[in-house]
């Protein structure tokens, strides 16, 4: 089985790495309806979990100044990549990046006063673990803040694609999306009752989990945004081994699928998310 540290780093890594712009264009509101959630501002130390290549990052850093910190920290190297050279170009003195695991890494007695993640932390393997180290490295009653998806069937921008794919090709869905399946993935995290037991037995209180509805603009056309669809999600997973012949298929259907959600922004498909927040016990 592969493990995440290999998946994140590997071909899947680079891709996401290559989609930056793309990725923060796409989930840059729900990340800052995170933000804006835990309050994050002027003065602020503050910890970016599984920062990829960098948004969510640079946006607390122009949210806390200055005078603030925030140490963004990812387990894939393509993407902080990326980040890296975002930060070179843009000479932000108040942005610190590590290629780590939360889970085991040693911050050198540096406390945050607010732990962030822009859906980061369905991946953790062993989520007691990783939160139980994030609470350590809070301040006292430092506080928790992220967001991570509900199940497939509440969000049509994962469920759509994928289904379109599955009409074409043999298979289920590969990401553990199913209601009784809590594998690291996107939808691990699917379950109000699993994030509040987590939290709990991680050394959290004042556990708040809030429902957040969106549409999401995919693509400025039904092409555009196939294309976009056909390189994230479950539905690459579905295609990965597919030959060229298959996947113009599945781009065809999808198109066609897609067509019913033009609008004058561009494609748009509903999403739904938990916003969670908490405090260090």
């Amino acid at each position: 089985m592969v493990t995440q540290s290999e998946y994140w780093n590997g071909p899947a890594g680079e891709k996401w790495a290559s989609l930056a712009s793309n990725q923060d264009s796409l989930l840059g509101q729900l990340g800052e309806a995170a933000m804006d959630a835990a309050g994050i501002s002027t003065g602020q130390s503050v910890l970016d979990i599984g920062c990829g290549s960098g948004g969510s990052t640079f946006e607390i850093s122009r949210r806390i100044g200055a005078a603030g910190t925030v140490w963004g920290v990812d387990i894939s190297g393509p993407m902080l990549g990326i980040a890296a050279d975002r930060l070179e170009s843009h000479q932000i003195e108040n942005v610190k990046f590590s290629e780590a695991d939360v889970t085991t890494f040693d911050f050198n007695d540096h406390y945050f006063d607010i732990a962030f993640s822009r859906f980061g932390v369905m991946f953790f393997e062993d989520p007691i673990a990783s939160f139980s180290s994030i609470a350590n490295s809070l301040k006292s009653k430092g506080e928790l803040a992220f967001c991570c998806w509900r199940s497939l069937s509440k969000n049509q921008w994962f469920e759509l694609p994928l289904n379109a794919g599955l009409k074409i090709c043999d298979g289920s869905d590969p990401m553990g999306a199913e209601e009784s399946s809590y594998v690291p993935g996107p939808m691990a995290f699917k379950d109000r009752d699993r994030i509040d037991k987590i939290l709990n037995e991680s050394g959290f209180s004042n556990i708040s989990i809030r429902d957040y509805k969106s549409s999401l603009v995919v693509g400025l056309t039904p092409e555009i945004a196939a294309t976009n669809l056909m390189k994230i999600g479950p539905l690459s997973r579905v295609i990965q081994d597919s030959d060229n012949d298959i996947k113009a298929l599945v781009q065809t259907e999808l198109e066609k699928q897609l067509m019913h959600h033009v609008t004058p922004k561009g494609v748009e498909l509903k999403s739904n998310a938990w916003i969670v927040t908490a405090n260090k016990r």
